[in-house]
């Protein structure tokens, strides 16, 4: 069932913004086409189940991925089910644009083609939490948003360089360990970024130490005339 934030972001883009939403194209339903034409598709889970859709429309229309990233959650409770809701609290937890690329990994490959953009939409939401039926706690009913805090355009595959933070010379050869400790995110979160990087040609691979692979955002042949390979 699509959920209010969905539904919210797909009027954002399309009637609201000039454009139409909920548009038949070329045997596909796509979630609107906006002001300039362009097609929108906004995807809320992975990013990997959109490929068969989009490499049937990328080679006759531009199509630009809006992918909603939670920074700040409000948690609703409806209980009982069809009773009022309540204002439960706010979520400690907190997202960042960084976690794009928990969901970005299926999606990599296909960056570097020039009808394809990614727009990364922070927003503030509340979540609706229901009673389960069956058994005890609460299930997520819907998603609704409050707020769009900020956004962030994709339009290459160098882009991706600007959802990291700032303050540190990509260029300069490194690992994944060298971006976990960067990032202050776990080494399996570092290795999808680093996937991301490679896979949408963002970044290279300019050697190897251990079994680690070594990255470097330079080309291959500028890495190569730099010299040897030093770790930071």
């Amino acid at each position: 069932m699509e959920s209010s934030l969905h539904r919210a972001l797909k009027d954002l883009y399309g009637d609201a913004g000039g454009g139409r939403s909920e548009v038949a194209l070329d045997g596909f339903r796509v979630d609107a086409i906006d002001a300039t034409g362009r097609v929108i598709e906004v995807q809320s889970a992975s990013l990997g189940p959109l490929r068969a859709k989009l490499a049937r429309l990328l080679p006759s229309h531009r199509i630009r991925v809006v992918k909603p990233v939670v920074v700040r959650k409000r948690i609703v409770l409806r209980a009982p089910r069809d009773g009022p809701e309540t204002v439960s609290r706010r979520s400690s937890k907190r997202g960042t644009r960084l976690d794009v690329f928990d969901d970005l990994v299926g999606l990599a490959r296909s960056l570097p083609d020039p009808n394809l953009s990614l727009e990364v939409v922070e927003v503030e939401i509340d979540e609706v939490r229901l009673p389960r039926r069956r058994r005890p706690g609460f299930a997520v009913a819907d998603r609704r948003l409050v707020q769009v805090a900020g956004r962030m355009s994709v339009d290459e595959p160098s882009d991706l360089w600007t959802l990291l933070p700032g303050g540190w010379d990509w260029e300069m050869p490194f690992t994944t360990d060298d971006l976990a400790r960067r990032l202050d995110r776990p080494v399996d979160f570092a290795r999808r970024v680093a996937y991301c990087l490679r896979e949408s040609g963002a970044c290279v691979v300019v050697g190897k130490v251990g079994n680690r692979w070594v990255y470097s955002s330079r080309p291959l042949e500028a890495a190569a005339i730099a010299g040897p390979i030093a770790i930071a």
